[in-house]
């Protein structure tokens, strides 16, 4: 896989009875890959998006794998203390995960948000 190079935090939160925390993995070597595009809105008329795909090498996917509602920053986050924390970091929330480990080559899990 070309320009793995990049390093992500996946983020976790973690719901228990005592309140909302939040788990953070560092992943190494990875391809992160955005794409400038436009939605329309009723309300706004025609507005800029941007979307995410993230592929992580087989060798480097976590257990377990992310899921939809989890977040991607790019870089390295040591602690998220709430939701707020993550704000105006250079990430996501996922969207879709597709697990393309079963290939013959290029092996690999792509994330979406």
């Amino acid at each position: 896989m070309l320009a793995c190079t990049e390093t992500v935090t996946l983020v976790r939160q973690v719901s228990t009875a005592e309140g909302d925390s939040y788990s953070c993995q560092v992943i190494n070597g990875v391809s992160w890959f955005e794409k400038t595009g436009s939605a329309l809105s009723a309300s706004n008329g025609e507005a800029p998006t941007v979307s995410v795909v993230v592929r992580i090498p087989e060798a480097a996917a976590p257990k377990p794998l992310p899921q939809a509602g989890d977040y991607m920053v790019k870089g390295v986050v040591a602690a998220v203390a709430d939701r707020k924390a993550l704000d105006g970091l250079d990430g996501f929330r996922i969207a879709s995960v597709g697990d393309n480990r079963r290939l013959r080559k290029r092996r690999h899990v792509v994330v979406r948000g």
